[in-house]
């Protein structure tokens, strides 16, 4: 009663006590307010590209189909891609739900970097293992080569397609399987080639041994 006592016959305590438990409580509020925007003990908040519907396997990814979300970083899914440039124009690699991060394990060819991004429409990717006469550790994306067909029965060699633009190249020389020792080998590669032209290589393969020929670069015209 005394401290009642004592308050109300000073009304300036009163108004320090007021304004002590109010600085208090701005204290606490602020400190909150910093762990909200730290994540607490999560780390700092984060805005992370999530799914904004459900996404079928194979889909490619649109614009459409990303939003944002914020999160604290130390709850972020291992691999989450954090740019949506990178998520642009890759595929799903399997279901995708809605608000779901998009990881490293869930899509693939990120930022249109796939195979399949690089083909113009009207063209395709043909896949094969070839002979090479002694360029195939040479060989690399972005040459051109010329397609020749050699059949046994009558003997006859024939190139099938001139100057095809080499999209992807691996391997390189090695001995072949009849111990030939010509210094020819084998390389997995794939042509940029129209749809007949890819119906031509297929039947091509089964009837006869194709091999490859490295053409010359185009010479740089120099009146430009």
């Amino acid at each position: 009663m005394k401290l009642n006592d004592f308050v109300k016959s000073h009304p300036g305590v009163n108004t320090a006590f007021g304004v002590v438990f109010a600085i208090i409580a701005g204290l606490l509020l602020l400190g909150y307010l910093s762990r909200a925007a730290r994540g607490g003990d999560g780390g700092p908040i984060l805005e992370i590209p999530v799914a904004s519907r459900d996404i079928a396997m194979g889909a490619a990814i649109s614009d459409d189909m990303v939003t944002t979300r914020k999160t604290a970083r130390d709850y972020m899914v291992p691999g989450t891609i954090r740019k949506r440039s990178e998520i642009r124009g890759s595929r799903a690699l399997r279901f995708i739900g809605r608000g779901e991060p998009f990881t490293d394990s869930s899509l693939s060819g990120k930022g249109k970097s796939t195979l399949a991004s690089r083909i113009p429409a009207d063209l395709r990717a043909y896949s094969l293992r070839v002979r090479t006469s002694g360029a195939g550790d040479e060989m690399r994306a972005g040459d051109r080569v010329d397609v020749i067909s050699t059949t046994s029965d009558p003997p006859k060699t024939t190139t099938l397609l001139h100057e095809r633009f080499v999209l992807r190249a691996s391997g390189g020389s090695d001995a072949s399987s009849d111990g030939d020792s010509s210094g020819a080998g084998y390389v997995s590669i794939t042509l940029l080639v129209s749809p007949p032209e890819a119906e031509l290589l297929a039947q091509a393969e089964c009837m006869a041994e194709i091999s490859l020929s490295l053409c010359p670069v185009a010479p740089v015209d120099s009146s430009h």
